[in-house]
């Protein structure tokens, strides 16, 4: 009997001490963890229009049939030119994405992170008709001395000529890959959050106008994560989008600023 009852207290004795070394060790200062996290989201875009509008290779077409310079052997003559348009509209569109990034936990910054983002959509361009407006100027050779003027005659002709252009439907697509800041409030279930940066826009259109090209773009965004579960977010989220395409095609030779107002929502995971 007495053997059993000091088996019993030594047990007793170290299942105690194992508690309080367990206590001990987890009351010290624990090294703060990484936070990555995956996301994936759907929404809406809502383009504005398409402003700043310029048709250069259109207006090159159009001034070879205006001044015998243009295409006629010998030349007789240069120019220079620009046409530029009024704003193009373009079409709501859907919009997808995803994004992984990493909050800095481990250097103190919990509300400070980095993400790499990919998102799509599909800002069509609609059938309409433009107003434009054709600067040109044209300088005609002097056969008889290359590059002077004839006394009493006018050397340079500029003209600006307005008129409209008929655009047709074009299919344009916008995929977009762009490295991000994030800042947020890290709190236990609702974080709201924005963020900032930039990447490559990738541009493709079929149609009448009909290109491809890529192009640095600028992302800004805002929203409120709340955290479900440990680990799982719902996001809702506003995200702005910019970028100039220059010379975008052979038709028209489009050239302006893209931007949009996009609504999204979406789920992120974090471990």
């Amino acid at each position: 009997m007495k053997s059993w009852l000091i088996r019993v207290r030594s047990v007793f004795t170290a299942s105690s001490i194992a508690l309080v070394i367990i206590l001990l060790i987890g009351a010290l200062p624990q090294p703060a963890a990484g936070e990555w996290y995956v996301a994936g989201y759907g929404g809406a875009s809502f383009p504005f229009s398409f402003n700043s509008v310029q048709m250069n290779q259109l207006g090159e077409t159009l001034d070879t049939q205006l001044f015998s310079g243009g295409q006629s052997i010998p030349r007789t003559g240069t120019y220079s030119q620009t046409l530029s348009s009024s704003d193009l509209r373009l079409k709501q569109s859907p919009l997808f994405g995803g994004r992984v990034g990493y909050f800095f936990a481990d250097q103190g910054f919990k509300w400070l992170g980095a993400e790499f983002e990919v998102f799509t959509t599909t800002p069509t361009i609609k059938n309409q008709t433009v107003s434009t407006t054709h600067h040109i100027t044209f300088n005609p050779f002097n056969p008889e001395a290359p590059g002077l003027c004839v006394l009493g005659s006018t050397c340079q002709v500029q003209q600006s000529i307005s008129g409209t252009v008929n655009v047709p439907e074009s299919s344009m697509r916008l995929i977009a890959f762009t490295f991000n800041v994030v800042a947020r409030y890290p709190g236990k279930v609702f974080q709201p959050y924005a963020g900032v940066g930039g990447g490559a826009f990738y541009f493709t259109s079929s149609g009448a106008i009909r290109g491809h090209q890529v192009a640095p773009g600028l992302n800004a965004f805002g929203g409120m994560k709340v955290l479900v579960l440990d680990d799982w977010g719902l996001f809702v989220e506003g995200k702005f989008t910019r970028a100039t395409i220059t010379n975008f095609d052979s038709a028209f030779g489009l050239s302006g600023e893209y931007s949009a107002f996009n609504v999204l929502a979406g789920l992120a995971y974090h471990f």
